[in-house]
């Protein structure tokens, strides 16, 4: 490896030790600058970030999905941050409970495309893939596997059917089916969303990256309808927002500036991804704020 590698590990390495075993709140806090630093990056320069982790040259839809995968961490990021300032145990508990699940599937994907997609053909990942992405996959589990098993207070979790409930769960059902099918059938998917004869190992990985990162989301839209608080309900809703409004606009932008999507395939991504933004944004700015519970539970570990 070069140089720059070896610097760029070491860097990943240095800043795990000096956040993992310290404080949640400094954890947390690295955790969201970090997954929205990434994604910012991917969603401004994807070229960058996937070209010195794999073989060949970057196509038009390797950026088209690197995009896509920025504005899915971006999300991410922001619904940390506004969760993760919530006085509530159980958003807490569910945060790192879900965060260190996720992480442990991401691994798993990326362990597998890693072994499935290397080598010198186009497409195919290189040793960078593994000192960098694949190493920072496992300390961002790591860290969230630390701060899991010292929370002993996972609060209460209700259940109710208030109208702002409901949009979360709508989005869980959405997205559970649509990510479900992406994952499984990465390249039927594919070639639906953007018409092309063939997938390469870089457009299957980083697809399914993706479409884990949106499972996770989709699991904390569920999990949000027994927040007590309807602010953290919201909280929810604004990482959801900021993920799906960059959805729609790289896919406006793809149809009406750079043309690089048909207008069907484009109108076909608009309408999977402008559903659930109208859904968040009627949720977010319309659902009521008011909360009715039928029933609660409360898990405290000792």
């Amino acid at each position: 490896m070069e140089v720059v590698a070896y610097l760029r590990s070491a860097a990943l390495v240095l800043a795990f030790v000096a956040t993992a075993f310290s404080s949640r709140r400094v954890w947390m806090l690295a955790d969201q600058v970090g997954l929205f630093t990434f994604g910012l990056g991917f969603y401004l320069i994807p070229g960058y970030l996937l070209q010195f982790q794999t073989n060949g040259t970057i196509d038009g839809l390797h950026l088209f999905i690197g995009r896509f995968l920025g504005g899915t961490m971006m999300g991410q990021a922001v619904m940390s941050y506004k969760l993760g300032k919530s006085k509530d145990p159980a958003v807490i508990g569910m945060l790192f409970t879900l965060r260190t699940a996720g992480c442990m599937v991401l691994l798993v994907m990326m362990i597998a495309n890693g072994l499935l997609f290397s080598g010198e053909q186009q497409g195919q990942w290189n040793e960078q893939y593994v000192w960098f992405s694949l190493l920072g996959a496992v300390l961002w589990m790591v860290g969230n596997l630390i701060h899991l098993i010292q929370i002993r207070d996972f609060g209460v979790l209700t259940v109710g059917c208030t109208r702002m409930e409901n949009h979360l769960r709508l989005d869980f059902f959405w997205h559970f089916v649509l990510i479900f099918l992406h994952i499984v059938f990465t390249e039927e998917m594919g070639s639906i969303t953007v018409p092309r004869n063939t997938f390469d190992g870089l457009h299957v990985s980083v697809n399914q990256t993706m479409g884990v990162l949106v499972l996770i989301g989709s699991l904390f839209s569920l999990v949000a309808t027994g927040f007590r608080q309807p602010e953290d309900k919201r909280s929810a809703c604004l990482g959801s927002l900021v993920m799906h409004g960059s959805y729609v606009f790289l896919i406006l932008w793809g149809i009406v500036i750079t043309k690089e999507q048909p207008f069907q395939t484009g109108l076909f991504n608009t309408v999977t991804s402008g559903l659930p933004l109208i859904n968040f944004l009627s949720a977010y700015f319309l659902a009521s704020k008011t909360k009715k519970s039928y029933r609660s539970t409360s898990t405290v570990c000792s």
